[in-house]
């Protein structure tokens, strides 16, 4: 049944100044991103889902991937991409955008330089609360710096098994924030989710259960959608499923139910059925995850690029989850699913 209340577990937002090559790297002029996207171009794509008994009640903002400079001058020089962003994010909560926006950034997620020493790190959480101010510093749940990009395996396996990556993620933990997990084994070959899980079981190792780091897992890792036999034989879907099946045994480790259109073999229309199509990954990750530990994410507005060509694709998404749970959880499971599991994950208000 459609939700009565949900919380958008992961959306994106930039401005009109970032909305450009020198914002974004991936950023190319004319794309439809390429424009700005902000919460009130956020309602009118959301607005419709369940009729007017389901209320978005919050959303949780991800970092955009602002483009920044090698790390050869003083780090407030070359971050000052992320750091525009922390201040666009501030002028939301602050109101700049109205009382309602303000309001409804129940949380944020914030780019980090993860791949630096530990020092840096310090350093980069003294400057983003800095830059914050504190009302908005509250609502900073986690941090994320995207793996998915790093398409060299050697260079991927050699940061994310490295001493500096683990204590950074340790780090993270003990001052109590989260890190986003953005893998893609569509992408970047399965072997990216092999490897991440190795991270996540180095950095709990001989941690403290209330220090280690929350793992927050994007996109159920955006898998490759083309097949699912289940057998040994369809290499990809069994080395997914044997990832998600060790990442479910960690602490403190949520996935995102978001992010499929985008990995999706051919865009969808109005007569596909999208929940059958993905529906063996969603079931795999149910099984082990639980629906305590799922949350509902739109991944708006990067889900218009290869959403439905009906041009609704955060309602279709929204019905999609909605066909997915129904008749496999119970109402109070599904609950857990479209908002209780991101207030817990991101420990909202």
């Amino acid at each position: 049944m459609a939700p009565t209340s949900l919380i958008d577990s992961h959306i994106h937002l930039w401005n009109e100044q970032a909305s450009n090559e020198h914002g974004h790297s991936w950023m190319i002029p004319g794309m439809p991103l390429a424009k700005q996207h902000v919460l009130s171009d956020y309602y009118q794509a959301s607005e419709h889902v369940g009729g007017p008994s389901t209320k978005v009640e919050g959303v949780v903002y991800i970092e955009t991937d602002r483009r920044y400079n090698d790390p050869s001058e003083d780090l407030a020089t070359w971050a000052r991409g992320p750091l525009d962003e922390v201040k666009f994010v501030r002028s939301i909560v602050e109101g700049k955008y109205g009382e309602r926006d303000g309001k409804m950034l129940l949380g944020i997620v914030l780019w980090a330089p993860m791949d630096q020493k530990p020092g840096v790190l310090e350093e980069w959480l003294r400057l983003a609360e800095q830059t914050a101010g504190p009302e908005t510093w509250k609502r900073v749940k986690g941090f994320r710096f995207l793996l998915q990009a790093i398409q060299d395996k050697s260079k991927f396996k050699h940061l994310v098994l490295s001493p500096d990556f683990i204590t950074n993620l340790k780090m993270l933990g003990k001052v109590g924030f989260s890190f986003d997990v953005g893998v893609d084994q569509h992408s970047g070959g399965a072997e990216q989710l092999e490897l991440i899980f190795q991270t996540m079981e180095l950095a709990h190792e001989k941690v403290k259960p209330e220090a280690k780091v929350i793992f927050i897992i994007n996109h159920i890792c955006k898998p490759d959608f083309s097949n699912a036999t289940g057998s040994k034989e369809d290499v990809d879907f069994y080395r997914w499923k044997q990832a998600i099946e060790k990442m479910s045994h960690c602490a403190k480790t949520y996935m995102k139910l978001s992010g499929a259109f985008s990995k999706l073999p051919q865009r969808p229309t109005n007569d596909t059925d999208v929940a059958d199509a993905i529906k063996p990954w969603v079931e795999h990750a149910f099984k082990h995850f639980g629906p305590k530990r799922v949350l509902f994410g739109s991944d708006w507005p990067v889900c218009n690029l290869n959403g439905p060509a009906d041009g609704v694709p955060w309602a279709k998404w929204a019905t999609t989850v909605e066909a997915l749970l129904k008749g496999s959880l119970k109402p109070d499971e599904e609950d857990y699913v479209w908002y209780k599991t991101a207030r817990e994950a991101y420990r909202l208000a």
